[in-house]
């Protein structure tokens, strides 16, 4: 049996409500400490939900998408979304409409990242807001690429003695192996392998879009023009 529930979420509060099959619904309102979500989970639980939908309102939803993601099949839709729907009566409050929708197979979830990745966008998004928008000033880094080097380098660089020493560290600087006057290697050393491989993609990337920009120029397409005339 069927059974999925609708959660509309607030500040202090969540109103769930569970549409089984049978046409029984369960309507109840919970608070959004910890103890409190997992009883609504344990009642959600209890009725046998297998799937269930919450609004994106502002960051409220993520505790609760924390403690349920385990246990069902979760979806996070925008409110805008859910009031655009159509067939809604005036009299349908927003748990049960979203119930409703879920139960129809209406409604199509946002994209949620795994639950590593929001936390480390949190801490970069709270703790490191400066130096995270800074890095992302530097041509070919973006966001995961930002979010990326802070959590393989942090963001003390008094760490590092020079801008050589980083490099060093991340195994982008070539060694230094000579005897008797003779090199013997400039191979790079081994370094950090996950910053490595984050520096090496951005360099690439922005070369490409150099080139990319380069070869559109009316620079370029006038060099070409002139050869092929």
């Amino acid at each position: 049996m069927r059974a999925v529930c609708g959660l509309d979420v607030h500040k202090d509060s969540v109103f769930l409500c569970v549409l089984c099959e049978t046409g029984e619904i369960i309507e109840r309102v919970f608070g959004v400490l910890t103890f409190e979500l997992r009883d609504m989970r344990r009642l959600m639980q209890s009725c046998g939900v297998s799937e269930v939908t919450m609004e994106s309102t502002s960051v409220y939803w993520i505790p609760i998408w924390r403690v349920l993601e385990p246990h069902f099949h979760l979806r996070l839709v925008n409110p805008y979304f859910i009031k655009q729907m159509p067939g809604r009566k005036s009299d349908v409050k927003d748990a049960q409409w979203i119930a409703e929708c879920t139960c129809k197979d209406l409604i199509r979830g946002s994209f949620v990242p795994p639950e590593i990745i929001q936390q480390l966008r949190q801490i970069c998004r709270t703790h490191f807001p400066k130096e995270f928008k800074r890095l992302m000033t530097i041509p070919g880094i973006k966001e995961r690429a930002a979010t990326s080097l802070i959590a393989e380098i942090g963001v003390d660089m008094t760490k590092f003695q020079t801008a050589a020493h980083l490099a060093s560290w991340s195994g982008l600087r070539p060694r230094n192996d000579e005897s008797n006057r003779k090199v013997k290697s400039r191979r790079i050393t081994h370094g950090n392998a996950f910053l490595r491989k984050t520096i090496i993609e951005c360099a690439w990337g922005q070369a490409e879009r150099m080139a990319a920009s380069s070869a559109d120029s009316p620079t370029s397409r006038h060099k070409s023009a002139r050869k092929t005339g």
